[in-house]
């Protein structure tokens, strides 16, 4: 186009943005200039920084940076410095020695309608209130105590999946799709003490398209966390999007609260046991953590507790399919354990160190969270002789340290027996090996890691014990597509479908 034929106030409003962007972008660089070296990183392009860098796939641009900078990079993306740690020691430096400085988020512009009320764990600012929200999820919602109460939850929504799936007679079955409505309805009876979805339903069918479009819109690169002057504008639309869908969800769940408000209000309360944790909450309602508080936790709960559960099923099913004599050696180990006149239980989790060992090595290969979610520093500090300048964000690049030759042998090959022999039987993912974790470390670990291992290890065992899966349309397992697709989590690129053939006798489905 001629620019001699835009209108004047155009090119004043165009060249005025302008002016402010590099305004905006000197200024914030010279104030976060540090008096000590950055750790060392690309070169950055003036203004967009190193965000042409990343890519479609920033955990494995991010990786093959490091092996050119070293474990302890920076960059900067748009107006903000990063540094990514990429090596176990990198990351038990920073998560575990200066963990107290690194106590805040760097939040998403996707996760500020979540963060607005204070109310959320993943991104809410560390604080008192924080603290408080901590302690009785970590207390009340997910204790040995709480879970083993709700167990019996649990059990009967996997009963009525595997039982679905056996009544379709093998049709082709979506697992993504097929787990992720099954981890709605598990945390819905532990929640509400009800299931949520119902394919014929179209109030929770709704629920079902709210999760996972807040959880497509969160993994979205948008302009807005790297420029955060263009807020007001929300050129992508993210937070319009994010705000309509989570008001939904507050609502679907607004009508869940006010009958159980109603039903407390004319009833003697639940004894212990059979409270669920909208009951544990309602009973921590106060001044500060109002119904507006719990309604977000809750929706948190949805969205925090479907994607990663469901990412993590769908990647240990393609990894036993794809390797044949590892499905061998589980199916073997779940017939010695369980045998083939019932159905698993969680009791029989802790005696299936074969299937304990596979999520333990998906959780190396394919991590649903590849970069955990950002921290910031507090203030500056010093490490390995360089500083982390206050209010940047930090990463640690969890899928890059899973794919060090120097950690792990063959790194890119899907071995379970690597956490059955040696020293790596000792490895576990509590946030204490650094060499492996995938729910992060410490003080912001994600609190619903022993609900998640739970969930994980018994839809798979499930799975796993109840059928033999084969690929639809003659393929074989050569032929699978194993290539992953960065978001808010780490999802399959191509979604795996199955044929179920039951191993069972007919009467125990």
């Amino acid at each position: 186009m001629d620019i001699s034929s835009l209108p004047w106030s155009s090119l004043l409003l165009t060249a005025a943005s302008l002016m402010l962007f590099l305004f905006l972008w000197r200024r914030e660089r010279s104030r976060t200039r540090p008096s000590l070296p950055l750790p060392p990183g690309p070169p950055a392009w003036p203004i967009v920084g190193n965000l042409f860098q990343l890519g479609k796939r920033p955990h494995e641009s991010l990786y093959a940076l490091s092996l050119k900078y070293g474990p302890l990079m920076s960059l900067h993306l748009g107006m903000k410095i990063t540094v990514v740690a990429s090596s176990p020691a990198m990351a038990k430096d920073l998560l575990k020695t200066h963990d107290h400085l690194l106590t805040g988020r760097t939040v998403i512009e996707a996760a500020k309608s979540l963060s607005h009320h204070k109310s959320s764990l993943a991104w809410g600012e560390y604080g008192p209130y924080w603290r408080n929200l901590r302690r009785i999820s970590t207390v009340e919602l997910f204790s040995t105590k709480r879970l083993e109460a709700l167990q019996h939850l649990r059990r009967d929504q996997v009963f009525k999946m595997t039982r679905l799936i056996f009544e379709d007679k093998g049709k082709v079955v979506d697992i993504a799709h097929t787990v992720f409505c099954t981890s709605l309805n598990l945390l819905g009876n532990m929640i509400f003490s009800t299931s949520v979805f119902d394919p014929h339903n179209p109030a929770s069918a709704e629920l079902k398209d709210n999760v996972w479009e807040i959880l497509k819109l969160g993994g979205i690169p948008n302009l807005v966390d790297f420029f955060p002057f263009l807020r007001f504008l929300d050129p992508q639309g993210v937070s319009r999007e994010t705000a309509r869908h989570l008001k939904a969800m507050y609502e679907f769940s607004d009508g869940f609260i006010q009958k159980r408000l109603d039903t407390t209000s004319q009833s003697v309360e639940r004894n212990h046991s059979e409270k669920d944790f909208l009951d544990v909450l309602l009973g921590f309602r106060s001044e500060d953590f109002t119904l507006s508080g719990i309604r977000a936790l809750i929706a948190e709960l949805f969205l925090a507790g479907t994607e990663t559960s469901t990412t993590t099923i769908e990647w240990v099913m393609a990894e036993f399919i794809r390797n044949p004599k590892k499905l061998s050696k589980v199916r073997e180990e779940l017939d010695e354990v369980v045998g083939c006149k019932r159905r698993v239980e969680e009791s029989d989790l802790d005696r299936l160190p074969y299937l304990h060992a596979a999520v333990k090595e998906v959780f190396r290969l394919h991590p649903a969270s590849p970069l955990l979610l950002p921290r910031k520093a507090g203030s500056s500090f010093e490490i390995d002789g360089f500083v982390i300048p206050k209010d940047s964000e930090v990463m640690v690049n969890v899928w890059a340290i899973g794919r060090d030759p120097s950690i792990w042998k063959n790194p890119v090959e899907f071995m379970p027996e690597r956490f059955l022999e040696g020293e790596s039987t000792k490895i576990e993912y509590n946030g204490k090996n650094f060499e492996l974790i995938p729910f992060g470390a410490g003080r912001r670990i994600c609190p619903g890691l022993p609900l998640a291992s739970r969930m994980i290890h018994l839809v798979l065992a499930s799975l796993l014990h109840s059928f033999e899966w084969i690929l639809p349309d003659g393929m074989s397992c050569e032929e699978m597509d194993m290539s992953d697709e960065f978001g808010l989590a780490l999802k399959k690129a191509t979604d795996l479908q199955a044929i179920p053939i039951p191993r069972l006798p007919h009467h125990i489905y």
